[in-house]
């Protein structure tokens, strides 16, 4: 850590040199800064606010890449992706503190106060059947038939290569629910929430994996289903389980954590884009305001994140303001008044 501190601070003094350059009119053509996208909506969001106020208030290029997170994993720590803005890195600590201590990626700060995870029914199935807990899934798994298999429910989980898809791999058999129901990959964050909306628009019993802040979570109402509380021993244990299969089945599982949800980039952007990583540090968008957006872009049938980004920077300019320099402050707002 203190090798790291002392790397940083050398950083900082260049990065000081390096805007005063800038200002002066003697930079080149500033380089492009790529985006992680991992396929889910409130990334999305945050990608389009970042990619909003980096290219109109601080003049770089930005591009997002459609990647899974298995290969972000590799691209990130070698500087092929430069920044994460939704990273949820409580689903693959051991890969996370590993690339943190080599020094290859950095932790900018909170994006949001918290990221719930979790398993739900639609409201009106758990009054049905009296669903309460995870447990009670067991004895009302006909209710949820897996068309494939009969003999089985079916549980519909994250797309392979989210850390969360190992991870309930390891909870339903932790839970004992892998002898009554299959575990179903969606393929990606949309189809998955395809699956998820359709059963609520038919009133059709689901059971699944979701997380919030979502527009789904509050568009239809959900029973969240109680799992024995979070403690770190039996979350490590899971952990463990989802990264060795030796381990597995394990006896016992727990709730995910909620912790928040932060910004990463690869140790490269601190030189790259040091007023942008400066930006960065500063930048909580804040789980209320996302939730609020991510309402509004459904409601409004909005494809085009940016109008989602133009939405919240018009609403929130008390919050972004702090974020941003005075000069970038002044044509970010600019810009906002060309957009329709």
């Amino acid at each position: 850590m203190g090798q790291f501190r002392k790397r940083f601070l050398g950083v900082g003094a260049a990065l000081v040199l390096l805007c005063l350059i800038a200002s002066a009119g003697w930079a080149a053509d500033k380089p492009t800064i790529r985006l992680a996208d991992t396929q889910f909506q409130s990334l999305w969001v945050n990608n389009a606010i970042a990619k909003f106020i980096i290219e109109h208030g601080y003049g770089y290029p930005v591009e997002t890449v459609q990647i899974s997170r298995a290969i972000e994993h590799a691209a990130l720590p070698k500087g092929e992706i430069d920044l994460d803005t939704e990273m949820w890195q409580q689903n693959f600590m051991e890969w996370y503190t590993g690339e943190i201590k080599k020094g290859t990626i950095v932790n900018l700060g909170m994006t949001y106060e918290a990221g719930p995870q979790f398993w739900v029914v639609p409201q009106y199935t758990a009054e049905k059947y009296n669903l309460k807990t995870v447990f009670d899934m067991k004895d009302h798994w006909k209710k949820f038939p897996d068309p494939e298999d009969s003999s089985k429910g079916i549980f519909y989980n994250c797309p392979s290569g989210w850390g969360c898809h190992g991870v309930n791999w390891v909870k339903m058999e932790a839970y004992g629910l892998d002898k009554y129901y299959t575990v179903a990959d969606t393929g990606s964050g949309p189809a998955l929430k395809a699956q998820l909306a359709s059963a609520q628009k038919k009133k059709k019993d689901v059971f699944g994996y979701y997380w919030a802040p979502t527009d789904l979570i509050g568009m239809y109402d959900w029973h969240i289903l109680e799992e024995p509380g979070y403690t770190k021993e039996v979350w490590d244990k899971v952990h463990a389980a989802y990264e060795n299969k030796d381990l597995r089945p394990i006896d016992e599982a727990c709730a995910y954590p909620a912790d928040s949800v932060d910004k990463v980039c690869h140790i490269g952007l601190l030189t790259k884009a040091p007023d942008v990583v400066a930006m960065l540090t500063r930048m909580v968008v804040g789980l209320d305001p996302l939730n609020k957006v991510l309402a509004w872009t459904s409601e409004n049938d909005i494809q085009d994140y940016e109008k989602t980004a133009v939405r919240y920077l018009r609403n929130y300019e008390d919050r972004w303001q702090t974020w941003v320099t005075e000069d970038a402050h002044k044509k970010i707002k600019a810009a906002l008044a060309k957009m329709p």
